[in-house]
């Protein structure tokens, strides 16, 4: 299991100018300050950092959202980064294929595009989801974090709401998805291999045929 080491928040939300955190514990970590300034945008940069899709949790409608806009302030370009350690033995890192502290970030850039950093690697969004997939930590999914009501939506749920919270918490919803995709997969493959035979058999091969003759 990794945990974060220290969150770079540059133009992002109420941050305009870089914002360094530090020192942060393995454990618990706790963020305070008075009304208005900015303890939840803290919270919703490393959503964002984590490769969250459905802004809406963050209080955005679409990227450029996210992005400082300051009076008197020209802000084109916004960077979520964190930087994660390892808890594991150099044995178990490797099954990540990665090292044993490493960084994260992921980048607005003009026209309202994603860019995501793995080290200094460009990166498609999937292989930063894969990386937390492997870890069992899916931003996106919808109990992944606990906000104001929540708790009181769950007291409220039916039976099928609250197996599939536990599906979710325990990471085999991921897998459940993962496994319809792969048979969506497969069945689009063996449709085409149909396809392929129909036409070997009713379109090549007589005309191989003639050919022979």
């Amino acid at each position: 299991m990794f945990n974060i080491e220290l969150i770079e928040i540059t133009g992002f939300k109420s941050y305009c100018n870089k914002t360094t955190l530090s020192k942060m514990d393995p454990v618990f970590n706790s963020i305070t300050g008075t009304n208005g300034s900015g303890k939840s945008n803290i919270l919703d940069a490393v959503c964002f950092v984590l490769g969250l899709s459905n802004l809406t949790i963050i209080r955005a409608n679409k990227l450029e959202d996210l992005v400082f806009q300051g009076e008197g302030k020209n802000i084109n370009f916004t960077e979520v980064k964190i930087f994660l350690k390892s808890k594991l033995n150099k044995k178990e890192i490797s099954r990540f294929e990665t090292k044993e502290s490493l960084s994260i970030s992921r980048q607005i850039l003009p026209g309202g595009k994603n860019r995501y950093f793995l080290g200094d690697e460009t990166v498609q969004p999937s292989k930063i989801l894969n990386f937390f997939y492997s870890l069992n930590i899916n931003i996106n999914n919808p109990h992944f974090l606990v906000r104001q009501g929540h708790i009181v939506r769950i007291t409220q749920m039916d039976s099928k709401g609250l197996l599939d919270l536990i599906e979710n918490s325990l990471g085999t919803k991921l897998y459940e998805t993962k496994r319809k995709t792969a048979l969506e997969i497969m069945y689009k493959k063996r449709e085409k291999l149909k396809e392929i035979n129909s036409t070997l058999k009713n379109a090549i091969k007589p005309q191989l045929d003639l050919i022979k003759k």
